[in-house]
């Protein structure tokens, strides 16, 4: 009978490896078929330039070196010769294998888990978002996780000495291939070693700590060493160091409610990619801490060991936002969820849990195929750049480098990795923080003629401060449904801007947007306090120029705008307490003068007044302006969005030549219990009408007839609206709200 039971527990044993063996397979297989496209990520970067030359003081890669990963990843290199390709390889291999080391750790973790479970699990863990797409990356975070995991359990099953000491040597070790690996494997052999029986302690303590100490000497001395020595290794550290907590976001560094609820969101939701998947996962999470402290308490004690020193360094000392700091804690989360499953009638929990991974899979499946459908957005700007200058006509102007600060440092090592791909430059401009547009205005207005190409942050608007006509503009965005598991990326997405003799820019002073209107009152700037300027390309015809702003005092009286170029008065502008929209014409000839472009002020007798809108054109050309019924723009800094709030009637107004012109509106409702109906006209004839729910875009086609006079008045209807104070009461905003309108375009009919 004994036989038979062993022969049973042996045959059962073997069907979780089988399992888990067929699972790692079709792991490894689907992500051997979507390789990246590109590099990406600063690290992976810097691993790159590690396989061709390694180099820690150089950060290639950065410290502490990764020397173990660097090692295997020329090993995969040497069959792979692109080096994205080698990388994310090497992170598919780990996550296959990492199959075995949770199969195994689970086990371990509960031993009152039924078996099929362990596997269930474990399937459930490798096909959570985050583990899914993070080993399609060519990043060391899937080669750590797996070996921290594979010697988490060797140190709890281990029983000998020897077993004990091969763990701490194999744990130091495995810090060569992700120093976070010792948050996941130092507490669990800390704990072994207590707990371990011998009669020899003093000596077994002697060992284990001299098998740890070989371990690290492993990879260290000759990391040292080809680093130049313990000097400039320690330089480099230090660098890095001063680095990570002076410009990353952390709960260490801002200890605010608000960081804290981001480091929560990081660390339990994002993983997911979807909030619903998480909150699923979540609830049966707690409910199994609960079960595990009322029926296996000591198997919970050893959860929180292997796993809560890790998730206190990841919520404190790591960059919040960084999504994929996250994978280790997708493994106890599932294992709790687990228990709690394993406990429903029936086929409940198993349903569940199967329902989970699909989703989990699907979702991260689809992330991993669009993430290795295109090149990331920093090497496909790189790669237009090349084509763009390669295709230059001879004699063509050299183009000057301008960018946002985020970009200006990000970029740095994409562009040190194309090296003599990169495209030339005549000159790069300085990225000084909040005031880069500034660089360009200094440039043309000291003469320079050559076009500039501007690499900006999506998340900025300063860029509408510089005309900027169709076509010369490109975004370079990820192609995710799910964007968070790709949470902390740098470089980030981007967009590239040509500049190449704008019609007309701006200075300080300015609030043609929230941020442009921020850092004006930060230099304590306005036609209010000093004259602001603006530059306009000169032309021999007559040009319009579009002026829209307000009185941020409803006490001020009404005051005077006054326009001057090159000094000589051009007119001025009424400007009542609220908002004012006025055009106004200057003649032909007078732009005339020395240089490429004149120079315009506006100049108020009203301390606060901002000016909101701008544009010139020449005279002919649509120019338009929101006028009644429109409020000021507002911005969301988290996502990047700006809007315009219209009331339940806004009216644009328009001059231009009779012709037949487009209308295009973008933007979304809120709010309402029923379809709202929008209607567009001008005078009592109508030209659009739509009825929407949420979301719309409407396109209005004016006929050529319709335009009259100077100016024309098209007014946007809504038939419904609401005022927010009204609706909650921790709002004090009284303004009429009807629609939130995303993006206005007037251009001619095709």
């Amino acid at each position: 009978m004994q036989n038979v039971g062993q022969r049973d527990a042996s045959h059962f044993v073997f069907g979780i490896w089988h399992y888990a063996g067929a699972i790692a397979l079709v792991f490894l297989a689907t992500h051997l078929t979507f390789l990246p496209a590109s590099l990406e990520d600063l690290d992976s970067i810097n691993f790159s330039l590690g396989l061709r030359e390694f180099d820690v003081a150089r950060h290639q890669p950065h410290p502490p070196g990764y020397p173990v990963y660097i090692a295997a990843g020329r090993i995969v290199n040497a069959a792979i010769r692109d080096e994205a390709k080698a990388l994310g390889a090497l992170s598919g291999v780990a996550g296959a294998l990492g199959v075995f080391a949770l199969v195994a750790l689970f086990a371990r973790l509960g031993p009152r888990l039924p078996r099929h479970w362990v596997t269930v699990a474990a399937l459930a863990t490798v096909t959570s978002p985050l583990y899914w797409f993070t080993a399609a990356r060519p990043l060391s975070d899937a080669a750590g996780l797996t070996a921290a995991l594979a010697i988490q359990s060797l140190a709890m099953t281990a029983t000998t000495d020897r077993g004990l000491v091969a763990a701490s040597f194999l744990a130091a070790l495995a810090t060569g291939i992700r120093s976070q690996v010792a948050w996941l494997t130092l507490p669990v052999l800390i704990l072994a070693g207590v707990r371990h029986r011998t009669d020899r302690r003093a000596g077994f303590g002697v060992r284990a700590l001299a098998a740890f100490v070989a371990g690290v000497a492993t990879w260290a001395v000759p990391l040292v060493a080809l680093t130049g020595g313990p000097s400039a290794y320690w330089h480099a550290v230090v660098d890095q160091g001063a680095e990570d907590l002076s410009g990353i976001e952390m709960l260490w560094t801002r200890p605010t409610p608000r960081e804290f609820l981001r480091a929560l969101y990081y660390a339990f939701v994002a993983p997911w990619g979807v909030w619903p998947l998480a909150a699923v996962v979540l609830i049966v999470a707690v409910i199994g801490v609960v079960v595990m402290y009322r029926t296996e308490r000591s198997s919970l004690a050893l959860l929180a060991v292997a796993f809560g020193p890790y998730l206190a360094f990841d919520i404190l000392f790591q960059e919040t936002f960084t999504s994929r700091y996250a994978l280790p804690l997708v493994a106890p989360i599932v294992y709790l969820a687990a228990v709690a499953a394993s406990k429903l009638p029936g086929n409940v929990g198993m349903m569940l849990a199967l329902g989970v991974a699909g989703i989990g899979a699907s979702v991260g499946g689809l992330s991993v195929t669009s993430y290795a459908s295109m090149p990331a957005p920093a090497f496909r700007l790189l790669g237009d750049m090349r084509q763009t200058a390669a295709s230059r006509r001879i004699g063509a102007a050299t183009p000057v480098l301008a960018m946002h600060r985020r970009e200006d440092l990000d970029l740095r090592r994409p562009m040190q990795w194309a090296g003599a791909d990169l495209p030339s430059f005549s000159r790069r401009l300085a990225a000084p923080p909040k005031h880069e547009w500034l660089e360009l205005v200094k440039y043309w207005n000291a003469g320079g003629s050559d076009p500039v190409w501007f690499v900006a942050d999506p998340m900025r608007t300063d860029v509408a401060l510089i005309d900027h006509p169709a076509g010369r503009y490109a975004a370079y965005r990820w192609p995710l449904e799910h964007p968070v598991l790709l949470g902390g990326v740098r470089p980030n997405e981007m967009d590239w801007h040509i500049f190449d003799a704008p019609g007309w820019y701006l200075g300080e002073g300015w609030a043609l947007t929230p941020e442009t209107a921020g850092v004006a009152q930060e230099d304590r700037r306005g036609p209010g306090v000093a004259p602001i300027d603006g530059w306009i390309r000169r032309r021999p015809e007559p040009v319009t120029l579009m002026i829209g702003g307000r009185t941020l005092s409803a006490a001020d009286a009404p005051g005077r705008l006054k326009v001057t170029i090159d000094g000589r008065a051009i007119d001025e502008i009424a400007a009542a307490p609220g908002f004012f929209l006025s055009f106004v014409r200057v003649p032909e000839g007078a732009l005339a003068g020395v240089g490429a472009y004149a120079r315009l002020s506006l100049a108020a007798d009203l301390p606060r007044l901002a000016i909101e809108q701008f544009d010139a054109q020449s005279a002919g050309r649509i120019v338009f302006g929101f006028g009644k019924g429109w409020h000021e723009p507002e911005y969301n800094p988290g996502t990047g969005r700006s809007w315009r709030w219209m009331s339940e009637q806004g009216v644009i107004l328009v001059r231009a030549q009779r012709r037949a012109m487009t209308l295009s509106i973008s933007g979304e409702t809120e709010g309402f219990s029923r379809p709202t109906h929008i209607s567009i006209r001008i005078a009592d004839r109508p030209v659009g009408q739509a009825t929407v729910d949420g979301r719309f875009s409407i396109r209005a086609q004016i006929p050529a007839d319709l335009p009259a006079g100077e100016e024309t008045a098209v007014v946007v209807e809504s038939d419904q609206s609401f005022v927010p104070a009204e609706r909650s009461r921790r709002s004090r905003d009284r303004r009429r709200l009807a629609l939130r309108v995303y993006a206005v375009q007037l251009t001619p009919a095709s």
